[in-house]
């Protein structure tokens, strides 16, 4: 079995000097493992340059990190790249883009960050240049896509990326299902209908992403597992995946546990003590999940979505 996550911010505890990419809470110490690496490329008050250095400086990190944790894990652009490190007892590390303000509107730079690894790229996280994100305020119009968005995504298009929909705000998602020529995916996000968070998916927004041959990765943060602190458990984490397996989800859902950016506070009991995933899969384990289902939500799902889609 291996383990797929679609979403970790680990590159900001690199950069803030306190971890390596590969942890033993955000990496499975069992199994092998390939996580999707947050390169941000926004930031709250930052000016559009700021957020483009703040990319810059967040790559070199990345490059380092793969440099100095070489004997544990490989960075990879490639689902040929994945079976290599896999095939070497290696951990693996694809990187993303969340948040496109630092793209300064340039279909020029998503080609460098392209070029440097970026495989995956979320346009928003705060409303920018590119479009609407989901902190929409009462009352505020969602104008989705920009045009400068849309142009953003033709260049996407053109070099094979993957579009991720988890920060977008409901217009600017079904603008993108629209455009993107892959399946759209959702790296970290859970159910609307579970939890009201306008960071989680509505049921047809579900249905989309699975019509399309797209993925949504389950999200740990509390407060997209349940409106009421009470429930959020890890219990409740799973009724989610068991709301997508009720619409039909069942081979697009897996991991997308945000480690490393959600301030350290997970569904209850989960902690840092030692890797969540392995907790999360001993749970479904021993909780009547079938042996093949869970094989599919740790990363079964998701390798077999990126062996159809993740560009040469």
């Amino acid at each position: 079995m291996f383990i797929v996550d679609s979403h970790c911010d680990s590159i900001q505890k690199v950069d803030a000097g306190k971890f390596g990419i590969v942890n033993p809470y955000n990496y499975s110490t069992r199994m092998q493992q390939l996580q999707f690496v947050a390169l941000f490329c926004t930031w709250p008050e930052n000016s559009v340059e700021d957020c483009y250095r703040r990319a810059v400086r967040f790559l070199g990190h990345f490059s380092l990190a793969m440099a100095n944790e070489s004997d544990r894990v490989l960075p990879v652009k490639t689902y040929a790249d994945i079976e290599a490190a896999f095939a070497a007892g290696k951990h693996a590390a694809l990187l993303t883009l969340e948040g496109g303000t630092g793209l300064k509107g340039s279909p020029e730079i998503l080609r460098r960050f392209f070029h440097c690894g970026a495989r995956v790229c979320g346009l928003t996280w705060l409303h920018n240049d590119l479009g609407k994100s989901n902190r929409l305020e009462e009352g505020e119009e969602d104008t989705g896509l920009t045009e400068t968005g849309r142009a953003m995504v033709e260049e996407g298009n053109r070099l094979g990326m993957i579009f991720d929909v988890s920060h977008l705000s409901d217009q600017s998602f079904w603008d993108l299902a629209e455009l993107s020529a892959k399946p759209i995916i959702a790296t970290h996000s859970n159910f609307r209908a579970l939890c009201g968070h306008s960071r989680n998916l509505t049921d047809d927004m579900a249905r989309e992403i699975f019509r399309q041959d797209g993925m949504i990765g389950l999200n740990l943060c509390p407060s997209f597992v349940h409106d009421k602190p009470e429930m959020q458990t890890v219990e409740q984490l799973f009724a989610h995946l068991d709301h997508c397996l009720a619409l039909g989800g069942e081979n697009h859902i897996g991991f997308g546990c945000d480690i490393d950016g959600i301030g350290h506070h997970y569904p209850a009991p989960l902690d840092e003590s030692c890797s969540v995933h392995d907790r999360l899969i001993d749970f479904m384990l021993t909780h009547n999940y079938s042996e093949t289902l869970v094989e599919k939500v740790a990363g079964g799902n998701y390798l077999r979505f990126l062996k159809k889609y993740l560009p040469a």
